[in-house]
């Protein structure tokens, strides 16, 4: 098992008390699987993908275990934490923008994890970005590494993003809400893309997403959240067209659908 959480939970601290915001979460992906963890704003998904590589608000409690490639994730071991980051997984953000510096060129700024945390020389850290680049679909990326991030689209900063997560060559990809920014033509080609390095590399992925269809057309699991708790747990092809559980079938019932034309009407 690539990663694998067991009874996770998590509390932060508050000027008005700590709050438990996850509860008992476990969950397994597999190396060349696709997972979804489904849930509405503030169940916690996010922070359930970010406490895998530890980025949790100062001052939280975790209890419960995490592993990623039979590697131990705990707070209590900073350098287990640091290979985990470096070494065996990699996150893709919402927002391409928010990972990106924006007073620095593209280039500079996806190489920085390469050259000053893996001490490869800049010269072959820009060599590897640019294979990537060109991997992900990305035209001519030796003219796209000498640009800011407002000269690009949203698509294709995301593209970037995934070079760049690619560029330590992860075994576990958690992609929180990776294309939900994206408008519909370029959130298809980003899963589409998604599918085939994750077919061809053999990576694990933890799709993290508040559509439920969405979750149920590219991923082979879906883990359904709520408030901190995981609720269902369904293959991708059933979620969302037969749910079991009453709260997933309430999330598929509030997806919009197009009404059925009546017969006889063009």
């Amino acid at each position: 098992m690539l990663l694998s959480i067991r009874d996770l939970g998590l509390t932060v601290p508050l000027p008005h008390g700590p709050r438990r915001i996850l509860r008992g979460v476990s969950l397994d992906v597999e190396a060349g699987e696709t997972v979804g963890l489904v849930g509405e704003s503030g169940s916690g998904k996010s922070t359930t993908a970010r406490a895998v590589l530890q980025l949790v608000p100062e001052g939280a409690h975790t209890t419960g275990s995490i592993s990623v490639g039979g590697v131990d994730v705990s707070p209590d071991d900073p350098a287990g934490v640091r290979a985990i980051r470096t070494e065996h997984a990699a996150m893709i953000f919402q927002d391409p923008r928010s990972s990106l510096n924006p007073v620095r060129r593209i280039g500079d700024s996806a190489t920085e994890r390469l050259v000053h945390v893996h001490g490869i020389a800049r010269a072959e850290a820009t060599r590897r970005l640019l294979d990537l680049m060109a991997e992900v679909g990305l035209r001519e990326p030796d003219q796209l590494l000498r640009k800011y991030p407002h000269q690009l689209s949203g698509g294709m900063l995301q593209r970037v993003s995934i070079a760049a997560a690619l560029s330590t060559n992860p075994r576990l990809l958690l992609a929180d809400e990776a294309t939900s920014a994206l408008d519909v033509t370029t959130q298809a080609e980003v899963l589409a893309l998604l599918r085939r390095l994750r077919r061809e590399r053999g990576l694990a992925v933890l799709f993290i997403t508040h559509d439920l269809l969405l979750a149920g057309a590219c991923c082979d699991r879906v883990y359904v959240m709520r408030e901190g708790s995981i609720v269902d747990e369904q293959p991708g092809k059933t979620v969302f067209v037969d749910p079991a559980n009453p709260y997933t079938r309430a999330l598929a019932d509030a997806t919009p659908r197009l009404p059925e034309r009546e017969h006889g009407h063009a």
